[in-house]
């Protein structure tokens, strides 16, 4: 994690090391990362680590000016963040003979690469890539660097300058009303659909309706009509709006003939090796994982060389990744085996250049020790393992069932008709048995279909298999089965946004990119404009009136298509399509020309909100506590989560600092010549 790297930057004491004497320098983000690289590569290099970004833009001012922006003429002033760094790396630099940058293969990446060149004045710097730290992948990329690619450098670039721009001009209108505010183009794109879902569920209004079903005790055939959509034939299941409708038609039917009876075989597929957005999802649903949690862990699983770069929308496999799976499955699994297995990402734009999540050859070793005791996906989270080991065996078991063999049902398909029913209704049941287990070996986490129709199972395929010679069914009040009835069901709202659930909506309309879904997620909780409540996400008070706000006055920003069609302008940036600085100009003057309305319409609206406040004032008499509160209500009925759980964090703080102090005064006591007895 590079802020996590950033503050350990900010702390660490660097030691002064003997002379390079002619060694080769390789320069990487973390520690951890140059530790492990370092035990591969001996002591003919010097692995050096930047602790993250070393030059980044101001803290305190936008660094830039607007107006060059939008001329085109851009000036920069970029910031050193860790002088103590910097001046190491040119220490180390002048007696060298060699520098090489291998920082993370992504955008973020490449920039810090870009800055370490620069600071150092290095010209034509030699940039190694590599997706998993492995001697084999180290060494490969190190005897075959090539240049820093100034366009991933762009988009990146374009990326922090057009985010910078709606940062600093958006958040500070909210600061008038509420301290800690912040507004973003990905942020407050994502807080919208929270809102807007909360905002469905709140208001949805559960109405019934009645399901027809033909009851045969072991099976239920529900009752389907043929529509016609588009000129298209479809089918659905008859919902009806009137219980006496549905009581009549079951009254009415009296006999059912089989309409058609269908045997086949059915094919189940594995999914594919994970991306960055379905790695976090299936953390969050399988082990109970938050994203920010999940990206700090697979973040130091790649730092140990255990797994392959985490952040990637690619779901291609290398052929190390292919020899890794066959060589596994040919121990274990033999004869689901199916390793050279081939994916096609539906990720827009995906950086087909990166390879899907997948354990190295060390990470499978650790993995196969594991699998002793822990044989499926469902056994993991009750483990006592370290959550580092749970993610690895996560991505471990998910690897080794896409480079599996489908699994294969017999099924089973029966329709019913009846003469007292208009032609359009018929009934159907379908059933399935296993009959080639497959990936499900090795990946048995999937649900089961939620159809009503449909059953898996022996028994269930056994009882529609012997309709096979039957023409017509009696249906009779006096016989037990089958019979016709019908249950009340009510319609459900959407369900509420999970951090899984979320990310994948993210990823499906083009919002951030796999470095930034954690980061997004993490912002809102801080900021007290979401928190998390059995795995939902719900909108704070504050959360609902930003995006209120922000939808009435400022549309745009909130719209997921806005900041969709930023993400592709960035793409263009990144493949060389685009030049940036034109670019970030047509963006940025877009943006603040909206901006500029927004303004002017939302101070005469906060201007009201004051007044409405400084009345209630004058009515009761009471003084306002807070004007920097959007509402007093809100502060005067509840505290928000946010509040809540960092005054426990702050208690915890305090408790931990008290027992810190108490073990010093303890050992001085003890040096000041009292003997333990």
């Amino acid at each position: 994690n590079r802020k996590r790297d950033e503050k350990m930057g900010e702390k660490i004491h660097i030691k002064n090391s003997p002379s390079n004497n002619g060694k080769k320098i390789l320069i990487v983000e973390s520690p951890t990362k140059s530790r492990k690289i370092s035990s591969i590569l001996g002591k003919d290099y010097r692995v050096l680590a930047t602790f993250g970004h070393i030059r980044d833009l101001p803290q305190k001012h936008m660094g830039f000016s607007l107006k060059d922006v939008i001329s085109g003429e851009l000036k920069i002033n970029w910031e050193i963040m860790k002088w103590k760094v910097v001046n190491l790396l040119k220490k180390e630099a002048k007696n060298s003979s060699e520098i090489i940058i291998a920082t993370d293969p992504d955008r973020e990446g490449e920039a810090i690469a870009w800055h370490v060149a620069s600071i150092l004045g290095i010209k034509d710097a030699k940039r190694a890539v590599f997706h998993e730290i492995t001697k084999k992948a180290v060494l490969s990329a190190l005897n075959s660097p090539r240049k820093i690619d100034m366009n991933l450098v762009s988009a990146q670039i374009t990326r922090r300058l057009i985010d910078r721009i709606v940062g600093y001009t958006l958040s500070p209108v909210f600061f008038s009303i509420r301290k800690n505010s912040s507004a973003g183009r990905v942020q407050s794109a994502a807080l919208h659909l929270i809102s807007k879902r909360w905002k469905e569920v709140k208001d949805f209004v559960r109405r019934p309706y009645f399901i027809v079903f033909a009851d045969f005790g072991k099976v239920n055939a529900l009752l389907y009509e043929n529509y016609e959509d588009n000129g298209i034939n479809k089918s659905r299941v008859k919902h009806f709006h009137s219980e006496q409708e549905a009581r009549e038609i079951c009254e009415r039917v009296n006999e059912l003939i089989i309409s058609s009876f269908r045997r086949g075989k059915e094919a189940k597929y594995p999914l594919p090796p994970y991306i960055t957005s379905s790695l976090l999802q299936d953390s969050k649903n399988i082990l109970g994982f938050s994203s920010d949690f999940t990206m700090r862990l697979a973040q130091e699983l790649f730092e140990r060389g255990l797994i392959t770069y985490h952040r990637t929308d690619s779901v291609s496999l290398s052929e190390e990744g292919e020899k890794i799976a066959k060589e596994f499955l040919s121990r274990y699994f033999q004869d689901v085996e199916n390793a050279g297995r081939k994916w096609k990402t539906k990720v827009a734009n995906a950086q087909e250049a990166h390879e899907a999540i997948r354990p190295t050859e060390e990470g499978i070793k650790v993995f196969e020790k594991l699998f002793y005791n822990i044989k499926s996906p469902k056994a993991i989270r009750q483990s006592n393992l370290s959550p580092y080991d749970k993610l690895l065996m996560l991505i471990s078991f998910r690897f080794l069932a896409s480079q599996s063999k489908n699994a294969v049902f017999d099924t089973v398909e029966v329709t019913f008709k009846s003469p007292q029913l208009p032609d359009k209704f018929f009934f159907k049941v379908k059933a399935k048995k296993l009959k080639e287990e497959g990936f499900l070996k090795i990946w048995n986490n999937e649900m089961k279909d939620e159809k009503e129709d449909e059953y898996e199972g022996e028994d269930a395929f056994s009882f529609l298999l012997s309709f096979e010679l039957q023409n017509k069914i009696l249906v009779s009040p006096h016989r037990n089965y089958p019979k016709i009835s019908y249950r009340k069901e009510f319609t459900n709202p959407p369900p509420l946004y999970t951090e899984a659930s979320l990310i994948k909506e993210l990823e499906r309309l083009g919002i951030g990119r796999p470095s930034t879904y954690s980061t997004i997620i993490k912002t809102l909780k801080s900021r007290g404009y979401i928190f998390e409540e059995n795995g939902k996400l719900i909108p704070t008070e504050d959360g609902l009136f930003q995006d209120e706000t922000l939808e009435k006055y400022f549309p745009k920003i909130c719209s997921p298509e806005f900041t969709a069609k930023m993400e592709e302008e960035l793409d263009t940036i990144s493949r060389g399509e685009k030049f940036w600085r034109q670019s970030l100009a047509e963006m940025a003057k877009k943006y603040l020309e909206e901006f500029e309305k927004f303004k002017e319409k939302v101070k005469e609206h906060f201007q009201s909100l004051k007044q409405i406040e400084l009345k209630k004032e004058e009515v009761t008499g009471r003084s306002v506590e807070n004007t920097n509160s959007i509402t007093n209500q809100n502060k005067q009925n509840r505290k928000s989560k946010t509040n809540q759980k960092f005054m426990i964090q702050e208690k915890r703080r305090k408790a931990y600092k008290q027992k810190n102090q108490n073990q010093k005064d303890l050992k001085l006591n003890r040096g000041k010549g009292k003997t333990r007895t």
